[in-house]
């Protein structure tokens, strides 16, 4: 009981330290609030309005028809149509134009069965990604257009394939990248809290004087990611909020499921932060230290490039970074709805974050002491 009374009021001081100060409020709800809002939005990984334009050297109501079908696309939005190749060049050159259509003059004849049907499509490819996703786009498009020639050629026996996605059948990327922006968020909202909570004592004197006083090592570090898990679950609750009425992303899963992921995910993010905080002196370090943690684990989280596509020697590396975990999970239990046992192995390592970053910010503060 003695132990249990002193981590309550050396928790009630932590609490108190970090709601006291306006400018401390303010960082801890609006800024996440704020991002969720925006980010949701603005990072999709869906490409729309390419600027595109036709050299329809056809001029025939086959070459005019696959300008309409461009055109009734929300992908790309049309420009003038291109007068040379010249043109083609200088557009695409400034800029003006991201993909273009060539339509070659025997184009009607080839669709009439003469031969096979054959159009040119040209992207700026000084953006790869974009330019790959605008390639899959236009190749779809021209797909759907011959397949309509095959069946317009044939009575009997023509087909269309026709695609379904599971969990998401319209495809919203916001379903994906707005549960995905909730932990990447939560973990830069963690990992400053914790961290420079830490290096703001530290200039202030307070840290050292709580060194001084019986309290143990574990405790201090115990009761300081306690009480910053209680201050983080305010935000967390009120993105969640958002993400649910405001995005109205589907909900599938367990309520449960969901707060004992996130709950294992702040832990990870906390310990974290303290390890950060105990390698680091003041708070310029500290940001230093957030920094250089906080790149490589959003760009190597497979938000932005899948993790199959990395080397081996990176995929186990970032069985360390909570994101990616987060990251795997959130969406699923959203969107599919799955159990504890599908995510077995994602508690397994955010646990395991969570006790190795723990046991080192202990060893390192005990060797300060």
């Amino acid at each position: 009981m003695n132990v249990l009374y002193r981590l309550a009021a050396l928790l009630r001081k932590e609490l108190l330290q970090l709601v006291k100060s306006p400018k401390m409020r303010t960082s801890l709800f609006v800024p996440p609030i704020i991002q969720l809002a925006l980010l949701g939005y603005a990072v999709t990984l869906d490409l729309k309005e390419v600027d595109c334009a036709v050299l329809d050297r056809s001029q025939t109501a086959e070459s005019r028809e696959i300008k309409s079908r461009f055109a009734g696309s929300p992908t790309f939005t049309m420009q003038p149509d291109l007068e040379s190749e010249a043109d083609l060049k200088s557009r695409m050159e400034d800029r003006k134009i991201q993909l273009a259509v060539v339509i070659p003059p025997e184009f009607a004849r080839s669709a009439a069965g003469h031969s096979e049907p054959k159009v040119q499509v040209l992207v700026d490819g000084r953006n790869a990604s974009s330019a790959g996703m605008a390639l899959a786009y236009a190749a779809e498009i021209l797909r759907d257009y011959a397949s309509d020639l095959t069946s317009r050629s044939v009575d009997l026996g023509s087909f269309r394939v026709e695609t379904r996605g599971w969990h998401n059948p319209n495809f919203n990327m916001q379903y994906f990248m707005v549960p995905t922006l909730l932990v990447l968020i939560t973990l830069i909202d963690v990992l400053m809290i914790s961290a420079l909570s830490i290096a703001r004592e530290r200039e202030e004197g307070t840290f050292e004087q709580l060194r001084m006083t019986p309290f143990g090592t574990w405790e201090l570090l115990f009761v300081k990611g306690l009480a910053t898990l209680c201050i983080a679950m305010g935000p967390i609750t009120i993105c969640l909020t958002f993400t649910l009425f405001w995005f109205q992303v589907p909900f599938q899963g367990s309520w449960f499921l969901l707060a004992a992921l996130l709950g294992t995910f702040l832990s990870a993010s906390i310990s974290i932060g303290l390890f950060i905080s105990s390698l680091t002196r003041n708070l310029q370090q500290s940001l230093i230290g957030i920094f250089l943690v906080i790149v490589p684990f959003s760009m190597l989280s497979g938000m932005g490039t899948p993790l199959e596509s990395m080397p081996d020697g990176f995929q186990t590396a970032m069985l360390a970074n909570p994101l990616r975990h987060g990251i795997e999970a959130l969406p699923r239990i959203f969107l599919e709805g799955v159990g504890f046992w599908e995510l077995s192995h994602v508690f397994f390592f955010l646990l395991s974050i969570a006790l190795t970053a723990f046991c080192l910010a202990y060893v390192s503060f005990s060797r300060q002491r």
